[in-house]
């Protein structure tokens, strides 16, 4: 099977580990083991926690706690996987068949739409409208959708720009999808991370054709448990397993273990209130940066997450800048063509603040070079 590149990840897979200084992640600053679990409770896995294989698609526990992140949702509804990733490859494997088409938001995390096309769909592009802060552009979506279209792809909140839909623009893409009997596929791994005191609504309940992808990765800051899940239609979560068997066998024993601690209700909100806690004062601190760069930068500020697509106003392309801040600079963001949009960069900013603060003097050098 014959593939596009996966630019984002290639990317970072080059360059992340390169730098003195790494602001090109897409996720909060990583927690602790000893943030989740009490000393007692890591002595018991120590002495009691057997390293066995868990449920293959995942343990009862563990699904009926990811169900009570969701208003209404069965557990038997829920897929366990490793990471997000393998969520979004099961779902453009297993339901996209050649011919089918998918309607997909852009800018967005790019991997279901290279795997559908691999696949023989063909993938109709819709759009958010920078000039609308990013807003649903609603009549793009009505262009991309007809009746060969299987499902309907978003990410809300969104990667790379931290916007979130109103439930009126959320309201509108069920309409839609809906109009053609289509899925709607709902990346949802930065719910918690926002930026205000409201929880960015699930598309879960509003359609009886919705899927949810989400993890432990992003809003959680939990990266390394790589634990992500399927939530939707029974045969979606059957079709799973299905699928599941050809990649992975299931998360880790500790994985489990850990990942069932922290999606408890209780311990969800401390680690929500710890990770709110450092994107909203680093966004600040990333903002004043902003400003400081005169009109040569702009940004939506986001309602999620812990980045910014930041647009520049200068003569390279974001390639060329973003490779001259690492040549020079040692310092990594994004370029806005890993997202298929020029004269941007994903700019990260949920990292410890010392290490924020250089890195952004580190990018001002390179961006003082092409002024």
């Amino acid at each position: 099977m014959k593939i596009e590149e996966f630019k984002l990840e290639r990317t970072l897979a080059r360059f992340q580990n390169e730098v003195d200084y790494d602001l090109s992640a897409s996720g909060i600053y990583p927690m602790y083991i000893r943030e989740i679990l009490t000393p007692e409770e890591m002595d018991d896995a120590y002495n009691n926690l057997h390293l066995k294989y868990v449920h293959t698609a995942g343990t009862s526990h563990l699904r009926e706690a990811v169900a009570s992140f969701y208003e209404g949702m069965d557990p038997s509804s829920v897929f366990m996987t490793n990471g997000s990733a393998e969520a979004l490859f099961l779902m453009a494997w297993g339901l996209i068949e050649p011919g089918d088409e998918v309607a997909f938001m852009i800018p967005n995390f790019m991997l279901l739409s290279h795997v559908v096309e691999s696949n023989g769909a063909i993938v109709r592009p819709f759009h958010l409208d920078p000039e609308r802060g990013w807003a649903l552009d609603v009549q793009s979506l009505k262009n991309a959708v007809n009746p060969k279209t299987k499902l309907v792809c978003v990410c809300n909140p969104n990667n790379p720009t931290g916007t979130v839909l109103s439930k009126e623009q959320m309201q509108q893409i069920v309409d839609v999808a809906a109009s053609v009997g289509a899925y709607i596929l709902s990346d949802e791994v930065y719910r918690g991370a926002e930026q205000g005191n409201v929880e960015t609504p699930s598309f879960w309940g509003m359609y009886e054709k919705v899927i949810i992808i989400s993890g432990l990765s992003k809003s959680f800051g939990l990266p390394g448990l790589r634990v992500g899940w399927v939530a939707g239609p029974r045969d979606i979560a059957e079709m799973s397993w299905f699928y599941h068997d050809f990649l992975s066998t299931t998360v880790t024993t500790f994985s489990d273990f850990l990942a069932t601690k922290a999606l408890e209700p209780e311990m969800r909100k401390k680690i929500f209130a710890r990770n709110r806690g450092i994107v909203r004062q680093n966004l600040a601190t990333f903002t004043d940066w902003v400003n400081s760069q005169g009109d040569i930068l702009s940004f939506t500020p986001p309602q999620a997450g812990c980045f910014a697509f930041v647009k520049f106003d200068l003569p390279v392309t974001s390639w060329d800048l973003v490779m001259d801040m690492v040549r020079n600079n040692s310092v990594f963001v994004i370029p806005g063509s890993c997202f298929g949009i020029e004269s941007h960069l994903r700019m990260n900013f949920g990292v410890d603040k010392p290490r924020l603060e250089e890195g952004l003097i580190r990018v001002g050098r390179t961006l003082s070079r092409f002024r």
